[in-house]
C-alpha cells in the first residue's frame, strides 16, 4: 500500500511538473516583437447620400403654380478628411427649362468640409460630419409649361468626391532574411492589415525572402464599394485614362524600396484595378540593416469617388 500510494504521489509530482513546464514553454515561444493595434474604425464606405424626405416631393403641379427644392443630405463615415471644394454634386435627369432654371444652378462644389470619422485614443467612435446641399442653387424648381396629362420626371444626383485609404501593417526586417530561425518576427506570412474606412481596401499583405539581403512583399488593391472608381484629381472624367484607376504610394521608411508602378517614383504611382482588383509586388533591401526588427509599414491610396441616386417627381395635370 505504502509503495502504491508512493508512485501515485510521485505521478502527481510528475504531472505538476509536466504543466509547469508546459506553461513555460508556451510563453516562450509567443512572439517578443511590437504588436499593432487597428488605429481604425475600417469599413468600406466613404460618403453616403440621400434626398431629404419631402425635398423633392413626390407630386407637383404643372403651369408653375408649385415651386419646390431638392435637398441632398452628404455623411462622412469614412476615415478620410475631404476638403470644401472637393465635392461636386450635380441634379441631372431634367430639362432645366422646363422647372424655371438653368444647368448652372444644377452643378455645385461644397464650400464647407466634411471631416471623416475617426476613433478617439480610447477606442471610442468620433462621427464624421454631416452637409446638406440644395438645389437649384438659386431659385427654386417650378414647372411652367401645361401637361396634358400627369407625367414622371427622374431627379438622378451624381456625386463627385475625393477620397483616400490609408493601410498599417508591419514588415518583418531581418539581417539575414533566408534564415529558417524565427526571431521576433517572420519573413514568409501573410501579415494582419488595418485599412481605414473607405471603398478601397488592401487585402493579402505577404511578406517572403527573396535573396540574402532582399525582402518582397505582395498586397491586393480590392474595390468594395459600391460606385465607381476614377484617377486622383480627374474630377471623375470618364475617359478611359482615368477609369478604374488610383494613385498609390508605399512607404516602409527604409532605403531600397522598390515597387512595379508606373507612372510615378520607386514607390508611388498610378495603378489600374481590372475588375475590381490589383495585385502589386514591391521588393526591399535589407543590406543595412544590423539587427531584426518590425517595421511599420504604410500604403496610401488617393482616388476620386462617383456615386448616384436617384428619385422620381411626379407633375400632375392642374386642370381647368
Amino acid at each position: 500500500m505504502y509503495l502504491k500510494r508512493g508512485r501515485i504521489i510521485n505521478k502527481n509530482h510528475f504531472k505538476s511538473f509536466f504543466l509547469l513546464l508546459l506553461t513555460f514553454l508556451m510563453g516562450c515561444t509567443q512572439e517578443s516583437g511590437p504588436k499593432m493595434t487597428d488605429p481604425f474604425i475600417g469599413g468600406t464606405t466613404g460618403l453616403i447620400m440621400e434626398f431629404i424626405d419631402g425635398a423633392p416631393p413626390a407630386e407637383v403641379y404643372d403651369g408653375g403654380a408649385f415651386p419646390f427644392t431638392a435637398v441632398i443630405k452628404l455623411e462622412n463615415i469614412g476615415e478620410t478628411d475631404i476638403a470644401a471644394g472637393d465635392i461636386t454634386l450635380k441634379i441631372s435627369g431634367i430639362d432645366p427649362m422646363d422647372f424655371g432654371t438653368n444647368a448652372v444652378s444644377l452643378s455645385q462644389n461644397t464650400m464647407e468640409p466634411i471631416l471623416g470619422s475617426k476613433k478617439g485614443a480610447e477606442g471610442n467612435i468620433i462621427e464624421g460630419g454631416i452637409l446638406h446641399v440644395t438645389f437649384p442653387s438659386t431659385g427654386d424648381f417650378n414647372y411652367g409649361n401645361e401637361l396634358s396629362g400627369n407625367i414622371q420626371f427622374p431627379f438622378l444626383a451624381n456625386l463627385c468626391y475625393k477620397y483616400t485609404t490609408k493601410i498599417n501593417t508591419m514588415l518583418c526586417i531581418k539581417k539575414d532574411p533566408l534564415s529558417p530561425v524565427e526571431t521576433i518576427c517572420s519573413t514568409t506570412e501573410l501579415k494582419e492589415t488595418f485599412n481605414s474606412g473607405s471603398p478601397i481596401q488592401v487585402a493579402n499583405f505577404k511578406e517572403t525572402p527573396r535573396g540574402n539581403d532582399q525582402i518582397a512583399f505582395t498586397f491586393d488593391i480590392i474595390h468594395m464599394g459600391t460606385g465607381k472608381i476614377f484617377g486622383q484629381n480627374s474630377g471623375c472624367d470618364n475617359s478611359i485614362e482615368n477609369k478604374d484607376k488610383v494613385f498609390i504610394t508605399v512607404d516602409t521608411g527604409i532605403d531600397g524600396l522598390e515597387c512595379g508602378i508606373t507612372g510615378g517614383s520607386s514607390n508611388s504611382g498610378d495603378v489600374t484595378l481590372y475588375e475590381g482588383k490589383r495585385s502589386v509586388t514591391c521588393s526591399q533591401s535589407v543590406a543595412s540593416a544590423s539587427d531584426d526588427f518590425e517595421k511599420v509599414t504604410e500604403i496610401t491610396v488617393d482616388f476620386d469617388y462617383m456615386q448616384e441616386i436617384l428619385t422620381h417627381v411626379l407633375v400632375k395635370h392642374a386642370g381647368n
